[in-house]
Parts: structure tokens; C-alpha cells; sequence
């Protein structure tokens, strides 16, 4: 028997409850009951985000959310600036490019998050319409403040911030931390399959969607807005996918969110621990929740590791992105995962490790295990 079990950041574990939601008979998106169950899982969605604003569900990844943000909201002549840390940053400054924009860049190296002087330097010289940034950047995991960036961004600055894989897994308070628009999507900590995507708008500011100078037409939130009124989505949404987003929300508020986040914390410190005794060194020096990024120790092939990780044992962690394929890895933990899974994976992880020829500490899991069980008595 062949099972396969992700620690990837997206897609992640989806639970078999939800699963079976997706199994249920398909009913029409213009009807009452489905009316229903979207303003359900909006106001369960708000709860997630912590707004009173709006959320709009598209049927698209998390890109398509991105997207969406950039389209409704800009125009071609303003001045926006991206704080720009992984791939994902870069993707903000594609998606402006794409439509005209010529953004201003601050880079950072991968591993790095932004430095709120920077932003500050930047504000200073000049008045942007916008900042773009990442909660969450998934290629290094690597969390950011956005808590900062509110408290520093002038008057008439939109914060723009992708949290698609920093919701459920980093602390996020949309509404009390300033932030205008967010872009998240299913298949990461809501423990959904890809297709769902998710837009929040702060109170007030949806009205504005689509009076500026940027095309839309699927992704307009203008469209989305009038429809949202009457329960319903401008085009054929995945409906199936909604019922499983309702089931997710059912799920989360079981759990309660602010024990999922705490959940997502304490296995990144197991991980992190277990990294430490595996003698691994993180790539971030800011890691995020949802994701720890271990640099490949030197003389090992990282690609060939992974692959034989997977082949072996049927546990995926995450080969880097672009530049860094190779050179980092990525032990998601987000989603549907709990400690004993976490440690599962880390042990598949030191033997890997092993296999590869790396000098891997016998003990290094055995002490995991003491640190583990010490966190779960507090």
C-alpha cells in the first residue's frame, strides 16, 4: 500500500470530513439554499480575517486573489511600492507589471523579512497609493510585521497583503492592525483542496472596487459586491469546493482560531527544536508558523533527499523555489496536522537525513520527543 502524507505549504492535508463534503450532490449556485451557504461561510470568513469589512470567495488560487487586489483597487499611474522578501514578493511585482504598474522594490535577500525603517525611509520621500507585502512568505518561510506596517502606513496608503499562507497560522487582526485588503486561499491553513480563493476588504472600501483605470472582468469585486447581496457569486462558483469551505469553517470554530494559530506555533517549535538537534540551520532568520526553511547541509543533494524521503517513506516535505531548488527545504506544518504527525515526519526526516550520508545526532529525535512532551504539559 502507497500513502503519501504532505508537509508541503499548499496543498496541505485535507481532513476526510471535508473530503466528503466535496462528495456531496452538486445543487444550483442561483437557488436559496445555496444563498444560504454563502452568507454562511462569509460571515464565518470575516470571523477568520477579524473584520467587519467585506470577503469576497473567488474560484481561483491564491494568485488569482493577488490579482484581484491589484485590478480593483490601482491604477496604472500610481505610485505603489512592494516590500519584496521571496517569490512571492516578486509575484506581487509581476502581477503589477503585468498591468502597467512600475512599482518600487525594496528586495531583500531571500530569508530575510522587511525592516520597518526601510518603509519608513521610503514614506518619507514619497506618497504611494500602496504597499504590497506578504504576511507570510511561503518560498522562505519567513513571517513579516504587518502589524508595523499599519501603524506606520500615511493616511490614503492602501496595505495590500497577501496572507495566503500566513491565515490560521501567523496572528492576523485585519481590522486592528490597519490593513485595507487581503488576499488568502484555501489549500493551506483552512485544510481545504486547492480552488477557493479569498479576498477581504476593509468597511467601506469595496465600494470603491473598479473606479479606477485597471481592467477587470472575472475578477471584478464590483460584480462580486451586487451578487454578494443576493447571496450569490457573478459567475458559477466551485460549489462543491463551498460546501467543504463550510465544513472547514465548522471545523476551525470548533477548535476555536486562536487554537489553531497556537497549534501552528507549537508545531514550529517542535520542528525547529528537532532541527536543532538534527544539527540543520534554518534559512530564515524571521520563521514564520506555518513553514520551517532548512538550509540542505553542504555535500548533500537536496533534490535526491527529498525524493528519496518521499519514495521511501511516503512523507513530502518541499523542495525550494527557483534559485534556492536544491539548496533549502521546507517542512510545512500547517493545515490538518497535529504533535504526532509533526513528530512522524521529523523522524522520516532524520533518516533521510541518515541515508543521504549526513552525520545526523542518534539522539536528535529521542531529545524532540522530551521537548515535545514538555510542551505539552504546559
Amino acid at each position: 500500500m502507497k500513502k503519501e502524507i504532505l508537509f508541503t505549504p499548499g496543498p496541505t492535508n485535507v481532513p476526510l470530513e471535508i473530503l466528503r463534503e466535496g462528495a456531496k450532490r452538486t445543487i444550483h449556485h442561483r437557488t436559496k439554499p445555496f444563498a444560504e451557504i454563502i452568507q454562511k461561510v462569509t460571515e464565518g470568513l470575516k470571523k477568520i480575517f477579524v473584520t467587519d469589512g467585506d470577503v469576497f470567495i473567488l474560484t481561483s488560487s491564491g494568485t488569482g486573489a493577488m490579482e484581484a487586489c491589484v485590478v480593483n483597487f490601482l491604477s496604472k499611474n500610481d505610485s505603489v511600492l512592494v516590500l519584496n522578501i521571496g517569490a512571492f514578493g516578486r509575484r506581487w511585482v509581476n502581477i503589477l507589471k503585468a498591468y502597467g504598474l512600475n512599482p518600487d522594490v525594496i528586495e531583500y535577500p531571500w530569508g530575510e523579512a522587511f525592516k520597518t525603517e526601510d518603509v519608513e525611509k521610503k514614506f518619507s520621500e514619497k506618497k504611494y497609493r500602496a504597499i504590497l507585502c506578504q504576511l507570510s512568505e511561503t518560498s522562505t518561510g519567513t513571517a513579516n510585521d504587518i502589524k508595523s506596517l499599519g501603524k506606520i502606513k500615511p493616511e490614503g496608503t492602501l496595505l495590500i497583503v497577501d496572507a495566503v499562507s500566513g491565515l490560521l497560522t501567523e496572528e492576523f487582526f485585519m481590522d486592528d492592525w490597519n490593513v485595507d485588503i487581503c488576499a488568502a486561499g484555501s489549500q493551506k491553513g483552512l485544510m481545504l483542496p486547492p480552488g477557493l480563493a479569498f479576498v477581504a476588504v476593509k468597511k467601506g472600501l469595496s465600494e470603491e472596487a473598479g473606479k479606477n483605470d485597471l481592467p477587470s472582468f472575472y475578477f471584478s469585486l464590483h460584480a462580486a459586491r451586487n451578487y454578494l447581496a443576493k447571496g450569490q457569486t457573478p459567475w458559477t462558483p466551485a460549489v462543491n469546493a463551498v460546501y467543504q469551505l463550510q465544513k472547514a469553517i465548522e471545523m476551525i470554530e470548533e477548535e476555536g482560531a486562536e487554537n489553531v494559530i497556537g497549534r501552528h506555533k507549537l508545531l514550529a517549535e517542535i520542528t525547529r527544536k528537532c532541527a536543532a538537534q538534527m544539527r540543520l540551520e534554518l534559512f530564515s532568520s524571521s520563521p514564520a508558523n506555518g513553514i520551517t526553511a532548512l538550509k540542505v547541509p553542504e555535500g548533500i543533494d537536496g533534490t535526491k533527499m527529498l525524493e528519496g524521503i518521499t519514495k521511501k517513506f511516503g512523507v513530502r516535505f518541499a523542495n525550494g523555489q527557483r534559485e534556492y531548488k536544491g539548496k533549502i527545504f521546507r517542512v510545512a506544518h500547517m493545515g490538518y496536522v497535529n504533535i504526532s504527525e509533526m513528530l512522524m515526519a521529523l523522524n522520516c526526516l532524520w533518516l533521510g537525513l541518515r541515508e543521504s550520508g549526513f552525520d545526523v545526532p542518534e539522539d536528535a529525535i529521542s531529545e524532540t520527543l522530551k521537548f515535545a512532551s514538555e510542551k505539552i504539559k504546559k
